[in-house]
């Protein structure tokens, strides 16, 4: 079947193309045809696209919270906006209840990319608006639609809480250390003037300043900031007072006497200042001046003026005031009716120390002791003798003797004997009396005395320092006498002092040797001769006493060999005896 048709349908074919061919038709046109529609298309559907089309706006608001309150301190706030192509822009400001406020841009043509616009915190009229929440919204417009996106700004034009616990406006302090306790809003920045640091500011709004302050005035501000700039301002002045106040005390002078039993105690102080006097307060007047009355005892009076000014600074001064009520005792060697033979006169007498003393109104010096001595010019007659003395105190003691001066022939000396022989029978009898004692005691004194020396063995041998053997001599002195007691050797040299000139006492007194010499050597064994002598003023007597000194090995061994006994031609000085009184070894020589 397929073989029959064939030929038939190829003859078809060759029979449509010479038909085509033969009506002009061909390729070209028809491209062209196609190309236009196809543009045309493209062209319409991107019209309409962009004529569609709505841009895309971001917007955001810094700082978000303003104080147009014109401190140049978060004023405005810079409401800036991104573009992602052109369009037309329009920015408004609603309140929170949506209500225009202000227009800040109308349809205005802006490019693609970042813009800021700046509000002031005022509305359309140019006034602040109130404190509150407020909406920038900016509205970005293509072809047909547009786009918008907002925000958020707070106005606050209400400063923070700032308040100071513990700081008065004006406060005076004693110590340089100072901690300053305060409240605020906790949000709130605190700092103190001059210091770049930030208080810290705990949760509840509380913080601690310290500071170190200096002597005299010290200024102190302290700001609190909070988020929207606004800024309370508290301004204080501590006065730094470590100097205790200065006080003149006027009257008493220190030192001062008086006679009174009530004295005025008066001054001046710096105005504030507590006065107190013996623990009294003292009344203070508003320039400063006090003053108080204290009663007086007899003799010292100590007052203690203490100043305490308003920080407690403390400063007290003593004087010292003698209340003296008694009158100067007052003597002089001259009695009330004494004639005298000569017209120059000398007055002696005593009074107390410190006084003021006139003799006939003229001022006589006291000495340290009281007494006083002057000479004063009588004339022919009778004259009146005015010694005054005033104490110290005001105490006053007044002298007056009449006194006569009458010149008489000189008296011969035989009627001077007539007139004295009635008064020597009234020395006589007393002077029989007394001369057998006088001869008595002149004997008494001028008798010789008597020396006994004794000794409890005739024979010694010394031992070591550490035995303790002594040779107890005994000594009887029939009165007091300085004695002397040496033991010397068979050539009459000393070679031991037991005693030098000491003075004892009548009776027995009992010595102690122990052999050794005064350079503390042991003495060879030997005869040698206990001598003592005492002296008075009637005479001197010497005793004396052999001993014989006995040889120990073991102490003469010792001794001899480490220092050789020197004999009596050597020439050195003696050291201290070693003589013992009673039992007790002396070390030094008596």
């Amino acid at each position: 079947m397929t073989t029959r048709y064939q030929p038939q349908l190829d003859t078809e074919k060759r029979k449509i193309r010479r038909r085509a061919t033969s009506k002009g038709l061909s390729f070209g046109p028809l491209a062209t045809a196609i190309t236009v529609g196809t543009v045309a298309v493209l062209l319409g559907v991107t019209f309409i696209g962009d004529w569609l089309h709505t841009p895309q706006v971001s917007a955001e608001a810094s700082p978000s919270i303003i104080s147009p309150n014109g401190d140049l301190a978060q004023d405005s706030t810079n409401f800036s906006y991104t573009l992602n192509e052109d369009a037309e822009v329009t920015i408004n400001l609603f309140d929170a209840n949506d209500n225009l406020v202000r227009t800040l841009k109308t349809g205005e043509f802006q490019t693609r990319g970042q813009h800021v616009a700046v509000w002031d915190g005022k509305d359309s009229v140019g006034q602040p608006v109130a404190d509150g929440r407020y909406r920038l919204e900016v509205s970005a417009k293509g072809t047909v639609r547009a786009a918008t996106q907002s925000a958020i700004v707070l106005v606050d034009n209400v400063p923070p809480a700032l308040r100071l616990a513990n700081l008065g406006e004006s406060s005076r302090v004693n110590e340089a250390n100072l901690t300053i306790e305060g409240l605020t809003d906790p949000d709130a920045v605190v700092q103190v003037d001059g210091d770049p640091a930030f208080v810290p500011v705990e949760a509840d709004g509380r913080f601690v300043i310290k500071r170190q302050l200096r002597e005299g005035s010290n200024p102190i501000v302290i700001s609190a900031t909070d988020p929207a700039g606004n800024t309370a301002t508290v301004a204080r002045d501590v006065t730094l007072v470590t100097q205790p106040p200065e006080i003149t005390v006027s009257e008493p002078v220190n030192g001062m006497w008086t006679n009174q039993s009530i004295i005025t105690v008066s001054g001046v102080a710096p105005a504030g200042t507590s006065i107190k006097i013996n623990g009294q307060n003292a009344a203070v007047d508003e320039n400063g001046a006090f003053s108080r009355e204290v009663i007086l005892q007899e003799g010292e009076n100590v007052l203690r003026i203490a100043a305490t000014d308003d920080v407690g600074n403390e400063t007290s001064q003593e004087f010292l005031v003698r209340r003296k009520t008694t009158a100067p005792v007052l003597t002089v060697n001259v009695e009330n009716g004494q004639v005298f033979q000569q017209p120059d006169v000398q007055i002696i007498g005593q009074t107390e120390p410190g006084v003021l003393l006139k003799v006939g109104g003229q001022v006589v010096p006291v000495s340290s002791l009281g007494e006083f001595q002057t000479s004063v010019n009588l004339a022919t007659g009778d004259n009146l003798l005015d010694v005054l003395a005033q104490d110290q105190a005001g105490n006053t003691t007044r002298l007056q003797r009449r006194i006569s001066y009458n010149l008489t022939a000189p008296e011969s000396e035989l009627a001077r004997v007539a007139r004295n022989l009635p008064s020597l029978s009234t020395y006589f009898v007393p002077v029989l009396i007394s001369l057998p004692l006088l001869l008595i005691l002149a004997y008494w004194l001028t008798r010789p005395v008597s020396l006994v020396v004794s000794a409890e063995s005739s024979s010694f041998q010394p031992g070591l320092p550490e035995e303790g053997r002594f040779l107890r001599l005994s000594i009887d002195l029939s009165k007091a006498a300085r004695t002397t007691v040496e033991v010397k050797d068979r050539r009459g040299n000393t070679v031991a002092t037991l005693l030098h000139r000491r003075h004892r006492s009548s009776g027995s007194h009992t010595l102690h040797w122990d052999g050794y010499d005064d350079f503390g050597r042991v003495v060879p064994p030997g005869e040698y001769t206990v001598q003592a002598s005492a002296s008075t003023t009637g005479g001197a007597v010497k005793g004396n006493l052999n001993i014989a000194v006995l040889e120990d090995r073991t102490v003469h061994r010792r001794y001899l060999r480490s220092a050789p006994y020197q004999d009596e031609s050597s020439t050195t000085s003696r050291r201290a005896g070693r003589a013992v009184r009673t039992g007790s070894r002396l070390s030094r020589r008596r």
